[in-house]
């Protein structure tokens, strides 16, 4: 929870904060290249980490992601141009990628029954709310009262803390560390990633489609991609297993999560800039405005969470709820209020709360366990990708369309070097900026005036051209709700604990099991004598046995219960005993043993102990 608190917080915060960053670098042709930065090494991390994280355990790859993104913000804030502050968010990405590629997965390590999870997942969403309400309100007071550059290193204190917090209160997974990593198809689908995040960046910049650098960046992509599939047809363990795809349900969620991939990063990144460009709002009220969004959105989910009984009625009505919601914003324009931006926000928020944790919920439900992982990072990336595709897409839109449309309706009497000053709109969003146009016009007969009526052709022209990128998202929201329509409408069951009762006695293979999982996980000698002295036990009636049996057993019960992650195969045979109890697997190892391997053993206190 902290690592996804520290993640969100960083989101709101610096994307309130943006026009003012990029105001004070002079980089407005470079906007959404600070965030495709972020999104480019997030999302190339995400696929290679998910399954990294299913082979050699979740925890330290959490943790690790915590370090790397601390270091990205300490540099970001530190940051004295634009091409500093688009390489450095690059570096919060791959620490972000870390953190989201195991952060949810995690939950359904700790609550392995579906309907159980759906609940608890909204404290997971308590935390999102929680930063997400107070990001963009903070990252506005921040941006007005102190420095841009706190916005980043806000996020050094949460950091440490988090560091502290991890290592001791997060349990690894199991590991499977015997398998051969897929170091081909980890490359190839990487390098195809970034090839086609920076074709869209340049179109997000302002380059035509057509153009040269482009087309490479999507034939680059598509070879690598081509390349890529025999690859994972091939491989004993694939990065993305391409059979996920033969599920509908697995397919029709990714579909989804790209499609609000596309709408969600759209409106949050360009949203601050309406209310700041067009209604000309501060940055403190700008986040305000955003806070409905975020704060409807979790809302939702939280209580989603304590309702939900079936996927598909939860991520359809969310997917029309959200398009509606998208609908109303394309209606703005200059004569519009913040308040009006607050009330449609909600209402786009109460469809994204619907849809987004249902998906994941649906994936994690289907997929067998020992994919769970590489399942659920794979629904995050292509969420990621459809999130690079919406920024570049209606960046494109602004970019072109603002530039357009100023030139072609700026006052006839207006100086073209006026005109031309404004290509970048920095007086739109920047006090500074406009009392420098403001001294430049004051020597010229009604220059004052004239100024006026040039930032109000600018307002209008950007209201515009913001008003196509939300046309765009209009239509991907649309189609989210067909790809919620395809989803099959899975019933989530609780698994309930079994009595005493009805519990299934061991089994005579259970010594045996037990033997064979701690030869793998053998750290020294002492742990092969046991493996080996468990190996004959013979499971024979209580009062026939002998007591080297019970200590043996009681030795392989000692190990399950204070490994605390150096005997995962053990503790995976253990976590197979449990009959259906709650809880992450070592939860259910630990039960295991202590209702299981511990009473079955009835050591005789004169018994000498074994290793």
């Amino acid at each position: 929870m902290l690592a996804l608190f520290l993640v969100a917080l960083d989101q709101t915060v610096v994307g309130t904060a943006m026009p003012q960053i990029i105001a004070d670098l002079e980089g407005f042709e470079k906007y959404a290249w600070v965030t495709t930065a972020y999104l480019l090494a997030s999302t190339a991390m995400i696929p290679v980490i998910g399954k990294l994280g299913d082979v050699y355990g979740r925890k330290w790859f959490i943790v690790g992601g915590v370090v790397v993104f601390l270091i990205g913000s300490a540099l970001c804030g530190a940051a004295w141009g634009m091409t500093e502050l688009i390489i450095f968010p690059g570096i919060q990405g791959l620490g972000a990628g870390m953190i989201f590629a195991n952060i949810f997965t995690s939950v359904a390590d700790i609550f392995p029954d579906p309907a159980r999870r759906a609940k608890f997942q909204g404290a997971f969403f308590g935390v999102f709310a929680l930063s997400s309400v107070i990001g963009p309100t903070l990252g506005g007071w921040i941006t007005d009262n102190l420095d841009w550059r706190w916005v980043f290193y806000i996020n050094i204190p949460l950091g440490i803390i988090s560091l502290f917090a991890l290592p001791i209160v997060l349990r690894q997974s199991a590991t499977r560390r015997s398998v051969k990593i897929d170091y081909p198809g980890a490359v190839t689908i990487t390098a195809s990633v970034v090839a086609l995040l920076l074709a869209l960046s340049w179109v997000g910049e302002g380059y035509d489609w057509s153009a040269e650098r482009v087309v490479y960046g999507f034939i680059v992509s598509g070879v690598l991609l081509a390349a890529f599939i025999p690859i994972e047809l091939r491989a004993a363990e694939p990065i993305i297993p391409l059979s996920l795809f033969k599920s509908r349900t697995f397919t029709s969620a990714a579909l989804l999560m790209f499609l609000v991939g596309v709408g969600m990063f759209g409106i949050i990144l360009y949203t601050p800039l309406f209310v700041q460009g067009v209604l000309s709002q501060s940055a403190t009220n700008s986040g305000t405005v955003l806070t409905p969004l975020v704060f409807a959105m979790t809302a939702v989910g939280i209580i989603g969470g304590q309702i939900i009984a079936r996927v598909k009625p939860f991520t359809t009505f969310g997917a029309a709820m959200m398009t509606f919601g998208v609908y109303l914003l394309t209606t703005l324009d200059t004569g519009s209020t913040t308040g009006t931006v607050a009330i449609y926000l909600t209402i786009t928020g109460l469809g994204l709360g619907l849809i987004m944790p249902t998906a994941t919920l649906a994936v994690q439900t289907i997929v067998p366990r020992e994919l769970l992982g590489v399942a659920t990072a794979a629904t995050q990336f292509i969420r990621s990708l459809g999130s690079t595709v919406g920024t570049a897409v209606v960046g494109s839109l602004r970019t072109s369309g603002y530039a357009r449309d100023l030139k072609a309706n700026a006052p006839e009497q207006a100086p073209a070097r006026l005109v031309s000053a404004l290509d970048n709109p920095q007086a739109l969003v920047s006090d500074e900026a406009r009392d420098v146009l403001s001294q430049a016009v004051s020597a010229i007969p009604g220059g004052p005036a004239l100024l006026n009526d040039v930032i109000e052709t600018a307002r209008t022209a950007l209201s515009d051209a913001i008003h196509s990128g939300f046309v765009v998202i209009l239509v991907t929201t649309a189609l989210a709700i067909g790809a919620a329509l395809l989803m099959k409408n899975i019933k989530l069951e609780e698994n309930k604990p079994e009595t005493p009762e009805e519990a299934t006695p061991p089994e005579p293979a259970l010594a045996a099991t037990l033997a064979t999982a701690l030869e793998s996980d053998a750290r020294d000698d002492e742990d092969l004598r046991l493996a080996k002295f468990l190996r004959f036990v013979d499971l024979s009636p209580a009062e026939q046995r002998k007591p080297e049996e019970s200590t043996a057993l009681l030795g392989g019960a000692d190990r399950i219960e204070t490994g605390n992650g150096d005997y995962p195969a053990l503790n995976h045979a253990a976590a197979g005993l449990a009959n259906g109890h709650e809880g992450d697997e070592r939860e259910r190892a630990i039960h295991a043993s202590e209702t299981i391997v511990r009473p079955f053993a009835e050591l005789d206190e004169t018994s000498e102990k074994i290793g």
